[in-house]
């Protein structure tokens, strides 16, 4: 059975969002009191969308996120960015760091991904210009490297998965 690892988005970003929700009713609300009818009317038409795309990529989308650990194999999920997997075996050094530590990892640009309130989500590259799988919701991560890319991975259960992947591969803590 794998070993799976979430990746949900973290709560301070999930509060700001609600925040955003109830401050946009409240002026709404506001606005109609007022007599300000079309000011409500265009505050609910602009923030009702706005709050159902953010709910849909700080909720929804972090919430399906997972990393699965199955013998040799390494399988990231990240809907709708990313799908990767990796044996294990072909990993030539694993460690564990800082995204703002690591100078490698400064400057990544964006192939197709989301980077929100410390979640990250997607395919980044290096200034170098190797692949960087990353799926993380903070700052520490473990690295995977490859001879085609990195994987920086940092589930809520960071230390779960790193003992998971010592199992086969030997982790250095840094």
């Amino acid at each position: 059975m794998p070993a799976m690892f979430p990746v949900p988005m973290s709560r301070k970003a999930i509060a700001m969002l609600f925040c955003f929700a109830a401050f946009s009713a409240g002026a709404a609300v506001w606005s109609f009191r007022s007599g300000f009818l079309w000011t409500g009317i265009c505050i609910l038409a602009v923030a009702v969308p706005i709050i159902a795309l953010y709910w849909f990529m700080l909720v929804a989308n972090p919430a399906n996120t997972r990393l699965f650990v199955e013998g040799t194999s390494l399988l990231v999920d990240a809907p709708p960015f990313l799908k990767a997997s990796q044996p294990l075996d072909a990993v030539t050094r694993a460690f564990v760091c800082s995204l703002k530590g690591e100078p490698a990892f400064a400057g990544l640009k964006s192939e197709g991904s989301m980077a929100f309130f410390g979640y990250r989500s997607g395919m980044f590259r290096t200034a170098a210009g190797r692949d960087v799988v990353v799926v993380t919701r903070g700052d520490r991560v473990l690295c995977l490297e490859t001879a085609e890319r990195y994987f920086l991975l940092g589930p809520k259960d960071l230390d779960g998965l790193i003992a998971a992947v010592s199992a086969v591969v030997p982790v250095r803590q840094g």
